[in-house]
């Protein structure tokens, strides 16, 4: 293993550090599959920054660092770099196969300028851009706006702390796993009457998706009408597909009293829902959901104003998918 420290001294060092470990590949000093460690010490590193090599990257900070003290920021969006790959703060490409995030903050800093129709606010704070590897991330904090997150393939994120407010989580994914995580949705920066959604589910045909196990639900006091939906459609999904399917599980989740009670939305019927109807494979479904008032109180979450397209779980099919993605951690 290939063991690095890197210190918040120059502008550019972890990129700097990603070349240097490319060229010690290509000159033939490490072989492609030789594993990176990469230790951050606490500070701030401005910049954006790709990795795509296949050498497994275990990327941390020292044991016991708080992650609000190690920082990844820079500002980046739509308006600047077109497609995804290239907007975020962090993207992770095709070429990379196991990485490691562990104990500290990735920030996306555009604040919203113009409505959304322009396509200028989406920004991810973390981009994994890859079909074939694995990514893994604990102990996290990612930070921005619209689209904070975008996964394809298998990921998971655990103890992770996400924030956002417009499809702050999605992708093309085939397993995408958040447990114990606090799933945050932030005021509108622009003010007034808007909605909020927090997932956009873009999921392979007939995977699992999105799933959240014991993960914890809460936002920013919004003004009087600005409804947070957990999930809406992208509507273009189909059976026949390759993805863009509604995926998303619920499993002994708690939501705050901001979250809709329909959880899902179709926006009136105006974006079509696949499946139509969710299932204990696919599509919107939920088990064990719990609601927290203002005063801290948390009760078993009616289910009885759910949107249509979802489902509720038996107890036995939710704990097959536990028993399967969630490590008890």
């Amino acid at each position: 293993m290939l063991e690095l420290k890197i210190t918040p001294s120059a502008t550019g060092i972890i990129t700097q550090t990603f070349k240097k470990i490319n060229d010690m590949v290509r000159s033939g000093t490490i072989n492609s599959d030789t594993p990176v460690h990469i230790v951050l010490m606490p500070g701030n590193y401005p910049g954006i920054i790709s990795y795509n090599l296949a050498n497994p990257l275990i990327m941390e900070t020292p044991s016991g660092t708080n992650p609000k003290d190690c920082v990844i920021s820079a500002e980046n969006c739509e308006a600047f770099h077109k497609d995804t790959e290239n907007r975020s703060v962090f993207v992770i490409g095709q070429g990379a196969t196991d990485v490691t995030l562990r104990g500290f903050t990735i920030e996306n800093t555009h604040i919203k300028t113009a409505d959304d129709a322009a396509l200028g606010n989406q920004a991810e704070a973390l981009c994994f851009h890859n079909n074939t590897g694995n990514l893994l991330c604990q102990n996290m904090r990612f930070i921005s706006r619209q689209d904070t997150i975008h996964v394809k393939g298998f990921s998971r994120f655990e103890n992770c702390y996400i924030t956002g407010d417009i499809d702050y989580i999605w992708g093309y994914c085939d397993t995408c796993v958040f447990e114990k995580c606090q799933i945050h949705t932030r005021e509108d920066n622009r003010g007034g009457v808007r909605p909020a959604y927090v997932v956009q589910s873009r999921a392979v045909n007939s995977k699992p998706g999105f799933i959240f196990i014991n993960c914890d639900f809460t936002a920013d006091k919004r003004p009087e009408g600005s409804r947070i939906w957990v999930g809406r459609s992208q509507g273009t999904g189909k059976a026949d597909s390759a993805d863009r399917w509604d995926s998303i599980a619920l499993i002994d989740c708690t939501l705050d009293s901001n979250y809709d009670e329909t959880l899902w939305t179709d926006e009136d019927g105006t974006r079509a829902v696949w499946p139509e109807k969710g299932c204990a494979e696919n599509g919107w479904r939920e088990f064990g959901t719990l609601r927290k008032d203002d005063d801290g109180n948390i009760a078993p979450d009616s289910t009885e104003n759910r949107d249509r397209h979802g489902y509720v779980m038996t107890k036995a099919e939710a704990g097959e998918l536990k028993d399967q993605y969630s490590i008890s951690i």
